[in-house]
Parts: C-alpha cells; sequence; structure tokens
C-alpha cells in the first residue's frame, strides 16, 4: 500500500468549487459540473503517489483509475469533499477501491501503514511473524478487503518485482534503493529488506 502523504494545499479548482457550491452533497461528486475538477484531483492524487495505485502498487497515469474515497462517501459524507480522504485507485472489480466498496479499512493508507505486513516469496501479502492475533487480524481483513492476493496476475506480478529485487542486492546491492524509487509495488517490496 502506497505510505501516502498529501500535499499540502489541495487541487485549486476542489478549493474554489467547494467555495462557489456551499451546499454540497454526496450526489455532487459524481455530477457533470464536478467532473473537471475530479480530473485535476486526480491528477494531483497520481502525482502525490508517485504514479501508482494507492492500495494494490500497480503503475497508473493520471488518466487511468479513479478518485477514492479512503473513508467511504456513504458513511462519511462530510468528508466526500475533503482531498486528505481521496486517493488515486486502480479499477479491478477483484481488488482495491472496487473491492472495498462502501467498507472502511482498519489500516488506512499512510505513513507506516505496511508496518504490519510483508511480501512473501510467492508473491502474496502476509502478516509479519510476531504480530498479536489481533494485529494479524487487522492485516488480513485490510488485505481481504482490497483483494490484494485474490487477483493472480498482481500475485504473479508482485513476485517477479521480488525476484528482481533479490537479484539486484546479490549482483549490485548499492542498486536497490534506486530500483525501489522506480519499481511499482516499491512500499511492499520495501517490507522485504
Amino acid at each position: 500500500m502506497v505510505e501516502l502523504r498529501h500535499r499540502g494545499t489541495p487541487t485549486p479548482s476542489l478549493t474554489a468549487f467547494i467555495t462557489t457550491h456551499p451546499n454540497l452533497t454526496v450526489a455532487d461528486f459524481d455530477s457533470q459540473d464536478f467532473h473537471s475538477v475530479k480530473v485535476a484531483v486526480k491528477a494531483d492524487l497520481n502525482q502525490d503517489q508517485q504514479g501508482l495505485c494507492v492500495y494494490c502498487e500497480k503503475t497508473q497515469t493520471p488518466a487511468e483509475g479513479q478518485v477514492e474515497h479512503i473513508r467511504p462517501k456513504a458513511k462519511h459524507g462530510d468528508l466526500c469533499f475533503t482531498y486528505t480522504n481521496f486517493a488515486h485507485s486502480c479499477i479491478n472489480p477483484k481488488t482495491c477501491g472496487q473491492s472495498k466498496g462502501d467498507g472502511v479499512l482498519p489500516i488506512e493508507p499512510g505513513p507506516g501503514c505496511n508496518a504490519h505486513w510483508a511480501l512473501s516469496t510467492d508473491g502474496t501479502i502476509e502478516p509479519i511473524p510476531g504480530l498479536t492475533h489481533k494485529q494479524q487480524h487487522l492485516v488480513r481483513q485490510t488485505r481481504d478487503m482490497l483483494g490484494l492476493n485474490r487477483d493472480s496476475n498482481l500475485v504473479d506480478e508482485r513476485k517477479r518485482a521480488l525476484k528482481n529485487l533479490v537479484e539486484i542486492l546479490e549482483l549490485a546491492p548499492n542498486d536497490a534503493e534506486q530500483f525501489l524509487q522506480d519499481a511499482p509495488y516499491r512500499h511492499i517490496l520495501a517490507t522485504a529488506l
């Protein structure tokens, strides 16, 4: 999961839209009036997330994916237009925001969100050893809500990325940090170091 750090100043067109529409409702998020703002927000989020889906870490362009509400707008309507509640997520019916739906994640994307899970050699995401039963449950619940082990293609891609990282560590260990700066799955791969 991307250790998301939102920019300090939200997308200017978002701020302007909120100012000129003081009585916004959740329905306004999908309105035609908000569409161009949503496109700009998605581009900023893509930049904040270094071109990765916030949940699965697959590479995506600013034009791909969707603006995801970390805390679902259906349950947290007051956060519907709050930039720090937005993330850029891929659109895959098996994973990520589509899988999460209106669920509330036990572990949200942000600093330290990967502290309790790791990438296994088979490409799956698992709780790290030594966690309490409760911590393991939160890791599994988050992982399963997002379907992070459900899509076999995603699991295989992470397995290949881990294999590449291991090869770099064996052949040119000093290049590992550079590899991680540009690689998809870089946040989950970093748990293997």
